[in-house]
């Protein structure tokens, strides 16, 4: 089953990998444009054949070059799609310590949270990119987020993936108001960075995408998502800085932090507050 969940994974990752290719900021992101039509070589051309499409085999098998031209292909191609062939196996795993097997809702949750996580994974790539984060995007993780407060159980054991730590934020036990104060609260607040900077430090695709997740995670997972966001942020651009990647004054897209901070967070929320709160001696 693993097996067939990672293909799966990897198919969808090879997918995304091609939308984040194709997309063009004055085009929506549905347009046939950008997800019909046959891949090619986007050095030589050459469409691909079927054969040449199978996701981390063709590249192995090809050798990482294109086999019509011969031309290096990039790392990131099969890095997507292990990437999402890895999350396709891990998030229902993951669920599967929450809900029992073969419940409704553990396949209804097990979805869903692909699906946030295929969108978080587009957006990072197309922001890395263009440094744009599309608005359909956006729209989608809301949907998505309302769907998950439909029917996730929302109790003080279960609405939070920082468990029970979470009373300690000002935790609101209504499920919908909940999770819109965390939006609102993450969009102000990055709203308020986009005032003050004037836009150098991020933008307004960063201010929705935030809000965006805090609809998804609600309060105060949103709190740790941002936090963890800016150390990541932080780490990867004075790496770069120092290996002369980027420039002082470079915008590095913020979305893929915002991404990695959530998925984190789904997965290691816990942990993570358990190991804050540890050091101090506080619970």
């Amino acid at each position: 089953m693993n097996f067939i969940l990672f293909f799966l994974g990897a198919a969808v990752g090879s997918f995304i990998g091609v939308i984040a290719d194709r997309y063009e900021e004055d085009l929506p992101i549905w347009d046939k444009k950008i997800i019909g039509g046959r891949s090619h070589c986007e050095f030589c051309g050459k469409k691909l054949r079927w054969f040449e499409l199978v996701p981390i085999l063709s590249f192995v098998w090809q050798k990482g070059r294109c086999s019509s031209c011969s031309h290096r292909l990039s790392s990131r191609y099969p890095f997507v799609e292990i990437f999402s062939g890895l999350l396709f196996v891990s998030v229902p795993a993951y669920i599967t310590t929450h809900y029992p097997l073969q419940t409704t809702n553990y396949y209804i949750l097990s979805v869903l949270w692909l699906l946030v996580f295929s969108f978080l994974l587009l957006i990072s790539l197309i922001d890395r990119r263009l440094k744009i984060i599309p608005n359909e995007t956006g729209v989608a993780l809301v949907v998505l987020g309302a769907s998950i407060i439909f029917f996730q159980p929302f109790n003080e054991f279960s609405g939070s993936f920082l468990g029970h730590y979470a009373m300690l934020f000002g935790w609101h036990s209504n499920p919908w108001l909940n999770h819109i104060l965390a939006a609102a609260a993450a969009g102000i607040f990055f709203a308020c960075l986009i005032f003050i900077t004037k836009g150098r430090g991020m933008g307004g695709g960063d201010m929705k995408l935030a809000a965006a997740l805090g609809f998804v995670f609600g309060w105060p997972d949103i709190l740790l998502i941002a936090i963890l966001s800016f150390i990541i942020g932080s780490f990867f651009g004075i790496t770069a800085i120092l290996f002369k990647k980027e420039k002082l004054k470079s915008h590095i897209a913020f979305g893929p932090f915002l991404a990695l901070a959530g998925l984190l967070v789904f997965f290691f929320g816990y942990g993570i507050i358990d190991f804050y709160f540890g050091l101090f001696g506080i619970i």
